[in-house]
């Protein structure tokens, strides 16, 4: 590292400060690189930025007859990639979640306890522990706990532990009691699992709102330490835009003067909560776009979450024949909304996981965009059962499957006891997917799983876990090329957001969002896909995050 900063300073002082006149002045040159501006467009070894945006692209050293700058880096052959965009997150929970118990990759309900135990002995002050992670599909015992654990030990505090899709918890009796949930509650859309008529203290999908809404709100500045946490974890792993899948108009307004007063450098587009709230908004100013922000979208819930047997199915689970998992908004209802979106040019991204909730909301879509030419750019977020007597729908009607290859690689273990193997030909297919649409995004849905994209990489090319298994692949027929990976984590990510004229490669007119690494991560092996860091995160020409050795 002292060589290299040696020879950024020779370099500068070579370049950077050059008393021709006739030269342009720019904010930063960067030359000697590999960069790979994008899947479909060609590779440079040099680029110049100023105010932010790309002006110039080179093969060679010509930048030296047009351009001068006191900033001129010698990148000495890395490689340098368009920033990555994440597709469908949870950029504000991935902070709440840094700052609670975290429960991933917990083998047994008795270390999920444990780890809560040790979260209460360093936070003593704390009387609501939350905590989110834990998973009993895990588990050598795959079913739902109980809370009487969790009651024997920790009796004076309030207790709720979110399952790691987000889509169930468990809560000591404590925490059900001041919720005033009983065995006899009842909510439409949530389950509320009892055994012998006791309380278990697991709630499912509309059923966490039971408890979840009389948890202390957090105030602003408790929002502010979340997100500025998201955003130092996201730079780390050269993610320089992310798509947030749900969001109060007042957390979009929040996100909107940070980045205003440039406290946060990402570029976000945020869906909106389909609320009073929102509506009221909507009414007032309508959708808004800023350097950094855009808002004209809304995320609507149609069903649960696979893990949870909330995922809506057209026919039962097979590992619980009673069960065809959760309807969680009505075809009225959800038409009353897409009307919303499609009258005042909102964009629709609905989450449907089983094939039944897909069927019904592409059926739902048709009915508004009528024909392929539409540019509405309407998504189902997350696509992850679809009966293949459905799949036509996306390409008819130009709706956007908006997928996350690692819930492939993290459910491969149990999807088939969910589905059976005949359910299993519309289950993460992503490539079928694309192949009946014009393009899709990828995403990872973090905190639900790691925020790191060389995850989602792996998951898409080799749709193998970190070690390698199985060895040949999850369903590999179903697995993307590398120019399609690299398309669904830049522009086609960009293009899911209405932004590809500004972000998603590397071109003339576009904001300089990059990153720098050793070497190009949609070529390298597996194994070099676990190790890979960023070395350095650009947005706007300036550097966000720099790798420390």
């Amino acid at each position: 590292m002292k060589l290299l900063s040696v020879l950024l300073l020779f370099t500068n002082f070579c370049f950077g400060q050059n008393s021709d006149t006739s030269l342009k002045s720019v904010d930063l040159i960067v030359y000697n690189a590999n960069i790979i501006s994008g899947p479909f467009t060609p590779e440079y070894s040099a680029m110049v930025i100023h105010h932010g945006k790309i002006i110039a692209m080179f093969n060679n050293h010509s930048w030296k007859k047009y351009y001068a700058s006191n900033t001129v880096m010698d990148m000495q052959k890395k490689t340098i990639l368009p920033g990555f965009i994440d597709a469908h997150c949870h950029f504000l929970g991935l902070g709440k979640a840094m700052d609670e118990v975290s429960l991933w990759g917990c083998k047994s309900w008795e270390e999920t306890v444990h780890r809560v135990a040790e979260f209460i002995n360093t936070h003593p002050e704390l009387t609501w522990i939350q905590g989110r992670g834990w998973d009993q599909n895990n588990w050598a015992h795959k079913e739902f706990p109980n809370n009487s654990l969790l009651d024997s030990l920790f009796p004076d505090k309030y207790i709720v532990l979110s399952r790691v899709d987000g889509h169930a918890v468990i809560a000591n009796s404590k925490a059900l009691k001041f919720s005033g949930i009983t065995p006899y509650s009842y909510i439409e859309g949530g389950k509320i699992i009892k055994r012998n008529e006791k309380l278990t203290g697991v709630l499912i999908d509309n059923a966490t709102q039971l408890v979840e809404n009389k948890i202390p709100k957090p105030d602003t500045e408790q929002k502010i330490k979340w997100l500025m946490a998201a955003q130092t974890e996201c730079l780390k792993y050269g993610l320089t835009q992310v798509t947030d899948a749900g969001l109060s108009i007042r957390d979009i307004l929040l996100i909107d003067s940070l980045c205003s007063a440039d406290v946060l450098k990402m570029r976000f587009y945020l869906m909106a909560n389909p609320d009073k709230e929102t509506w009221k908004y909507l009414d007032a100013f309508g959708p808004f776009m800023n350097k950094n922000v855009k808002w004209q979208s809304v995320k609507i819930y149609s069903d649960g979450a696979l893990g949870s047997r909330g995922a809506l199915l057209k026919k039962p689970y097979c590992d619980d024949k009673t069960n065809h998992g959760l309807q969680l908004i009505d075809p009225v209802k959800l038409d009353s909304l897409l009307t919303i979106c499609y009258n005042r040019g909102l964009q629709a991204c609905t989450h449907a996981i089983g094939d039944s909730a897909n069927a019904m909301v592409l059926r739902a879509y048709a009915k508004f965009l009528k024909t392929t030419t539409n540019d509405r750019r309407w998504r189902i977020e997350h696509a992850q059962v679809v009966d293949t007597s459905d799949w036509h729908y996306f390409s008819t009607y130009s709706i956007i499957p908006s997928v996350q290859p690692t819930h492939a690689t993290s459910d491969m273990g149990w999807a088939e006891n969910r589905l059976c193997k005949t359910r299993m030909v519309g289950a993460y297919s992503y490539k079928s997917l694309l192949a009946n649409s014009a393009f899709m995004p990828l995403g990872t849905d973090f905190p639900v799983e790691y925020v790191s994209p060389f995850n989602t990489i792996r998951a898409a090319r080799f749709r193998q876990d970190a070690q390698g298994w199985p060895s040949e692949g999850f369903n590999k027929n179903e697995v993307l090329s590398s120019t399609e990976t690299f398309a669904g984590m830049s522009l086609w990510a960009a293009m899911g957001n209405f932004w590809e004229t500004q972000t998603g490669t590397l071109e003339v007119g576009k904001f300089a969002d990059f990153i720098v690494l050793d070497k190009n991560p949609y070529k390298a092996t597996l194994n070099e896909l676990n190790t890979m860091k960023v070395y350095e995160t650009f947005t706007e020409g300036q550097s966000t995050y720099k790798l420390i050795k």
